[in-house]
């Protein structure tokens, strides 16, 4: 049963978290309560992974569930900051269409390229996880847009090495911590 800890940390994340973030921006709710189900979110997006290498439950099902639940809370990050905080929307509308695109353009190649919503949980990507939430709350609470520019341009640096990375391999794999690695599986027999 442990085993299964891990994907239904990713489950809820895209389930039930996302969609009630998604409800309290839309309805114009709380600030408080969309920051708390998203760090709920990114609770889960940190435990799973954890939790599946710990339990020896890392699985190609897994990964996949685990990329939704990002793509999905991403999306719904979005969502709330245009909802919540327009004048941050309105002020950094180029930083988070770039965002957005790096995000959803490695979705869009690996639809094109192999009929799969891809996460490749490269080394640059388990980074981003950390950085970019950190960066959105720090501009968010109106302290700085500089981390926040700066996460984008590794968002951008990211989004490149996945898409280098779907071009490079002969099929789908999860498990590529870079483009090294995938130019490496490339050249084996």
């Amino acid at each position: 049963m442990l085993k299964k800890l891990p994907n239904l940390l990713s489950l809820l994340r895209l389930a039930l978290l996302t969609p009630a973030m998604v409800v309290v921006a839309w309805s114009g709710g709380s600030r408080a309560w969309f920051l708390a189900l998203l760090a709920a979110a990114l609770l889960t997006d940190a435990l799973d992974g954890f939790l599946a290498r710990q339990l020896g439950a890392q699985s190609d099902l897994g990964r996949r569930l685990d990329s939704w639940g990002d793509y999905a809370m991403t999306a719904a990050a979005a969502v709330g900051v245009w909802r919540l905080w327009p004048e941050v929307a309105r002020r950094e509308w180029p930083w988070f269409v770039v965002v957005l695109a790096g995000c959803f353009a490695i979705v869009a190649y690996g639809l094109i390229r192999w009929r799969l919503v891809l996460g490749y949980h490269t080394w640059l990507a388990k980074g981003m996880a950390v950085v970019l939430p950190l960066a959105l709350l720090v501009l968010l609470a109106g302290w700085s847009t500089v981390p926040f520019h700066v996460a984008v341009v590794l968002q951008v640096l990211c989004a490149g090495e996945e898409l280098v990375i779907t071009y490079l391999l002969p099929g789908y794999s999860g498990e590529v911590p870079s483009a090294w690695h995938a130019r490496r599986m490339r050249r084996k027999p």
